[in-house]
């Protein structure tokens, strides 16, 4: 039996983003949790460096990416999240961070909500079914399973 309500203390918001159209979908429940809580935003993306046995990869010739690739992706990387941070919010000014690793991406977003004290979590969902979420898996079933911290996933599907 509930006694006594609380409320949520929410200072801090991650938004993981990979940049793609469907990621918008989460960017207006970002911005409203911000407003309403006085939190400041905190954007994360992520690049998997591990060696890739997909697209351009197979077992016997599988995809590396050697350090200079990596540091030239990441500022790639770096330069597209601060226009997309400039472009979708424009009045914020949150705090960006891209990271890189080499293993899958939940687990690099999992790693920094345990270390960085954000509060709530916002991902969005891309909706994969059938093989394609057999062969690429749910990022945000994944951090919504291990997040320490609430998640909010937003789904694109379904308008």
């Amino acid at each position: 039996m509930l006694t006594s309500m609380t409320t949520a203390d929410i200072k801090k918001i991650l938004l993981t983003t990979d940049l793609s159209d469907e990621a918008l979908k989460a960017y207006p429940f970002v911005r409203s949790l911000a407003r309403a809580y006085g939190a400041k935003i905190y954007v994360l993306t992520c690049i998997d460096t591990s060696i890739q046995l997909g697209i351009g990869g197979s077992m016997e010739m599988p995809v590396m990416y050697v350090p200079e690739t990596i540091a030239a992706i990441k500022e790639r990387t770096i330069a597209e999240l601060k226009e997309h941070l400039r472009t979708h919010f424009p009045e914020e000014s949150p705090d960006y961070l891209v990271r890189e690793g080499a293993m899958p991406v939940h687990h690099i977003i999992t790693d920094f909500i345990k270390e960085s004290g954000v509060d709530v979590v916002v991902i969005a969902s891309h909706g994969r079914s059938g093989i394609r979420r057999a062969l690429m898996g749910s990022v945000a079933e994944h951090v919504l399973r291990a997040s320490p911290k609430p998640v909010l996933v937003v789904p694109v599907r379904g308008e």
